[in-house]
């Protein structure tokens, strides 16, 4: 019996992870719902025992009731956060990638603005990573293979953006959705790929990096040697 059960539970962990991808969207709207509902409660619920407290001066009904209200504003702004697109997705490139185009692209905006707040992380996640290749466009070391994903993120990455946009202008909810989640994987592979590409560039020219310095530490010692000498 315990076998089976355990296969049961096998076969459902299966299929939930087969359709997580199309069940992932409709559930970040059920549970920002649901956070929307709780932060309504919480304001109705910190009114009500506030004011109850200060009528009849029970001055801890009237703290709880603060601290509910206080609750209810943490979680309004955290949804508040994770809802709204922002605007300039580049500008708020870590310092770890240099942002390597003017801030505030209007193709990323427009993609992210219609994603949900699970899918526009990760498409600030890719557009990072392919800015942080972009970056090292200059460098001496640089493949034949690196040069050509380059090429392809600065160029045919915008013709992505802007044909997505423009088919998904006159399309259904459905064919809308189906156009910016299968864009959103190309993105995210390519984006997989631009970070591959840097760490392998950057790794490249920080050997050259350190021949130089290793040179330049031999040139050191045998300075302070010729001085030693007699």
């Amino acid at each position: 019996m315990r076998v089976l059960l355990a296969l049961l539970a096998s076969v459902a962990l299966g299929v939930l992870f087969l359709f997580a991808d199309r069940l992932r969207r409709p559930l970040v709207w059920l549970m920002r719902a649901l956070l929307v509902g709780l932060t309504a409660l919480l304001i109705i619920a910190g009114l009500a025992i506030g004011a109850a407290g200060l009528a009849n001066e029970a001055w801890w009904a009237a703290v709880i009731g603060g601290g509910f209200l206080l609750a209810a504003l943490r979680l309004g702004w955290a949804l508040r956060r994770h809802t709204r697109p922002q605007a300039g997705g580049a500008a708020h490139t870590p310092a770890h990638l240099p942002r390597t185009s003017e801030p505030g692209d209007p193709r990323w905006r427009r993609f992210e603005a219609s994603l949900d707040w699970v899918g526009r992380k990760q498409a600030r996640s890719a557009h990072r990573s392919i800015e942080g290749l972009l970056a090292e466009r200059a460098s001496p070391s640089l493949t034949h293979e690196q040069r050509a994903l380059l090429i392809a993120c600065e160029k045919r990455v915008p013709e992505l953006l802007d044909t997505c946009l423009d088919r998904c202008r006159h399309a259904t909810l459905a064919e809308r959705e189906s156009y910016m989640d299968e864009t959103l994987d190309r993105l995210r592979q390519l984006g997989g790929e631009a970070e591959r590409a840097r760490r392998e560039v950057r790794d490249a020219d920080d050997r050259r990096l350190h021949v130089l310095h290793r040179y330049f530490d031999n040139v050191a010692e045998s300075d302070e040697r010729q001085k030693k000498l007699p």
